[in-house]
C-alpha cells in the first residue's frame, strides 16, 4: 500500500503528517512537496476506467486529487497509464465501506461483481 501525503491546508507539513496512522510493515508513506502524484491522477483518474466502479464524486474545483483511495488489482502494471485500476472513491471516510467491500473482492475472500 502507498500513502501519499501533500499539503492541501495551510498547516499541512511533512513534520506533522501522522505516520502512526497506518503502520502496517507493508505501507509505504510518501510525502509529495508538489503534488505530482495527485495532480496525475486528478488529470487522468477518469480514462483509468476502474473495472468495480469509480465513486462518481469527482473534486472537480482542486489541483490534485486528494483525500482519496484508488485500489488496484495486485497483478496492476505500472507503465505510462497504470492498468488494473478496481474503483476509486472520495473522500475516503465517505467512501471506506466500497473500498472495504472492492478490497475483499480483491483479495479473494468474497465472490461477487
Amino acid at each position: 500500500m502507498f500513502v501519499i501525503w501533500f499539503r492541501m491546508y495551510p498547516g499541512d507539513a511533512e513534520s506533522k503528517w501522522p505516520r502512526q496512522l497506518l503502520t502496517d510493515r507493508r505501507v509505504e508513506h510518501r510525502w509529495d512537496e508538489p503534488k505530482a502524484a495527485g495532480r496525475w491522477f486528478m488529470t487522468n483518474l477518469n480514462t483509468l476506467r476502474p473495472s468495480r466502479g469509480g465513486d462518481g464524486s469527482f473534486p472537480q474545483r482542486v489541483d490534485a486529487l486528494w483525500d482519496s483511495y484508488l485500489l488496484f488489482d495486485r497483478n496492476a502494471a505500472w507503465n505510462d497509464t497504470p492498468n488494473g485500476l478496481l474503483s476509486w472513491g472520495f473522500p475516503v471516510m465517505r467512501t471506506r465501506a466500497q473500498l472495504m467491500k472492492d478490497f475483499q473482492f480483491a483479495i479473494g475472500t468474497t465472490k461477487g461483481s
